[in-house]
Order: structure tokens, then C-alpha cells, then sequence
């Protein structure tokens, strides 16, 4: 088949959203399927008024030839980049066109049936960047095939009033796995990803880590991102930028906990990711936790913006190995079910 996946612009660094797109994309077109990715970039033309038209122009046409730089895509894979409405002539037909975010699910909605099935990824509730809570419902409305990523998801398509398929995330089990046992790991190393969004709770994980830090001495701290070190970030704290998913392997196998301070989040890859690699996870119940995650079992969990449970529940684990191996046992086991090639296969069958 002819498949199109519709980004919001081009991702110049690493993504968790434009991630699970690309590995669809890798993954059909092994399969056989013809692949292009379209880089929408109306909205971003919009956003930055101080930056000259010509300038945002060339980036873009550019970042859609070079970009991703930090995710390997199938060499077969078409790229194409638009900067203006998406119009009729300038979309390949088709036989499926996949909007991936809000901010192309009403321009993939208005194309002709020629462009191919439409279907709807939704990846989150993208209440943001100027989308109210009424729009961002109707588009679960627009007559597409909805595909959701977690139950939690599923249920607000449904509240809106529409039906959507389940496919939940895959994990890549050749990239992400475990380097060093998890019995043999004997630094004090917590990992966390940092990112400037207010929604993923990063102030609160930062403090948490500073407060457990006066309590273990010799505990060590690994923080990932895509932005630049930040300048307030305590000096004992190591940051990686832009980690490659090699990094990553070696981030996470070198901690004993993965920290995740989310206020809000769609699924979580990154504690999944972690998981996967065998550190313990312990997290704020940011909703998509649930979707792979069992408390108490693979996961310890406290209230978002809850400082004091995030300390608590990481000395919880430092203070008793034997409940900590447990935990990352299990999430290594548990994690398993998200297999890469039956969310591919349940995503061929829904379109």
C-alpha cells in the first residue's frame, strides 16, 4: 500500500511522538509498503513571527531533507516538506493518509478520497500551543479512522462522542535491553529526562533528586534532554543532550531507578525505555503510566507536583535492595508485551 503520515513540522531533535511515527514507518516499509512522511509545516510558519519568512523557509525545506539526524530512517522512505494549507496537487494519492497530531488532523480531514483512507493518530490530548478543549474533541469527530495509544485516550474519543482502535506503543527490544544485571549494579545512579514543558513535572524531579542527594552522599544523578545544560542544574548532576538511543541503552543500564516526575502524559516511552534496560521505575501517576505499569508490582508511585513521595518511594529502593530488584524483574518481564511487531501488525489490520 501507499502510506502517508502527516508530521506537524520537522523534528530537528529527538521526540517521543515523531519516534513512534518513524518506527511505523521503518517498520511498513520493511514490510513492503511504500512510505512518505509530509512535514507540515503551516503551523510552525506561524509561531515565530520575529524569524524572516525566507529564513523559517529554508530551515524547513532543509530540516525535511537532513532531519531526523538522531533516529535512523529506511533509506526508501519518501520525505516531503509544506509550508502552506495542504492543497490536492502537491499530496501524493494514496491508499492511507495518517494525521498524527491535531495540528493535522483538520488539514488531512479536507483532503479528496484520492490522497487515500484517512486515520487519525492520536498520540495525547493536545489541549495546547493555542488548541481549546472543544477543538481538539471535534477532531476526534472528522469522519477519520481514530487509532489511540492508551485507554485513557480511548476514553475521551469515546466521551467526545466517536469510536477509536487501540494499538498501544511498541518498545524496540534489540535497541533497549539489558547490558548489565540488574543483581550487579552497585553505584547509587538515578536517571531522569529533563524537558522544559511544565507538564513533565521536571522542577519537581530536580528537587527530588537534590533532597536525596543530602540524604545519600554518594548518589549520582543522569539527566538527558534536548536543551541546552541549563544553567541552574546543580554541577554534581550529569546531563547528556540529544542522547542517541545507543546513550540512552547506556543511560539507563547504568541506573539503579529511572525517575519520572510527569504531571501529565500520554503513555511515558521513557520509563518504558528504561524498564526494558532493567531499572526500577518509580514515577508520578501521570496517567499513562497505567497503561504499562502495575503499582507496587513494577512501579512505585505518588501524586504529580508530590516532592515528598518521589523522595520517599526512590529511599524506599535504595533502603531495600531486595524490593528493588523486584521491581525492575518485574518491569523488565512485564514490558515484553509491548512488542514492536504486533502493534505493526494490529496497525496493517486497522487500515
Amino acid at each position: 500500500m501507499k502510506i502517508s503520515f502527516v508530521l506537524p513540522g520537522v523534528s530537528r531533535v529527538p521526540v517521543g511522538g515523531y519516534k513512534m511515527i518513524f518506527e511505523y514507518a521503518n517498520r511498513l516499509c520493511k514490510r513492503g509498503h511504500e512510505i512518505t512522511l509530509i512535514f507540515h509545516c503551516f503551523s510552525g510558519m506561524h509561531r515565530n513571527q520575529n524569524a524572516p519568512k525566507f529564513i523559517k523557509l529554508v530551515y524547513y525545506y532543509l530540516g525535511a531533507h537532513y532531519f531526523p539526524t538522531w533516529f535512523t530512517l529506511d533509506s526508501r522512505i519518501h520525505k516531503i516538506c509544506r509550508h502552506k494549507k495542504l492543497i490536492d496537487s502537491e499530496i501524493p494519492d494514496g491508499d492511507v493518509i495518517c494525521a498524527t497530531a491535531i495540528d493535522t488532523a483538520y488539514a488531512v480531514a479536507e483532503l479528496p478520497a484520492s490522497k487515500g483512507e484517512k486515520v487519525y493518530f492520536i498520540q495525547d490530548y493536545e489541549n495546547w500551543n493555542g488548541w481549546t478543549d472543544d477543538e481538539v474533541k471535534k477532531s476526534y469527530c472528522l469522519g477519520m479512522k481514530n487509532i489511540v495509544i492508551a485507554k485513557w485516550l480511548q476514553k475521551i474519543v469515546k466521551a467526545a462522542g466517536a469510536d477509536s482502535v487501540l494499538i498501544p506503543n511498541g518498545i524496540d527490544f534489540n535497541v533497549f535491553d539489558i547490558d548489565i544485571p540488574i543483581s550487579q549494579r552497585r553505584k547509587l545512579v538515578i536517571s531522569m529526562l529533563y524537558h522544559n514543558g511544565e507538564h513533565k513535572g521536571t522542577k519537581y524531579g530536580i528537587e527530588a533528586l537534590n533532597r536525596l542527594k543530602e540524604l545519600y552522599p554518594d548518589l549520582q544523578a543522569i539527566l538527558f534532554g534536548t536543551p541546552a545544560r541549563p544553567n541552574n542544574l546543580p554541577d554534581w548532576i550529569q546531563y547528556v543532550q540529544n542522547a542517541t538511543q545507543n546513550q540512552l541503552r547506556k543511560i539507563y543500564n547504568q541506573s539503579l531507578i529511572y525517575l519520572c516526575p510527569s504531571i501529565k502524559e500520554g503513555f511515558g516511552l521513557t520509563g518504558a525505555e528504561a524498564m526494558a534496560c532493567g531499572a526500577a521505575y518509580v514515577a508520578s501517576d501521570y496517567g499513562g503510566v497505567h497503561e504499562y505499569t502495575e503499582e507496587g508490582r513494577n512501579v512505585l508511585l505518588s501524586k504529580p507536583r508530590d516532592v515528598e513521595g518521589l523522595v520517599r518511594n526512590v529511599a524506599d529502593l535504595l533502603n531495600h535492595e531486595s524490593k528493588r530488584l523486584m521491581l525492575a524483574e518485574n518491569g523488565y518481564r512485564d514490558i515484553k508485551i509491548l512488542d514492536w511487531n504486533k502493534a505493526v501488525e494490529r496497525f496493517e489490520q486497522v487500515i
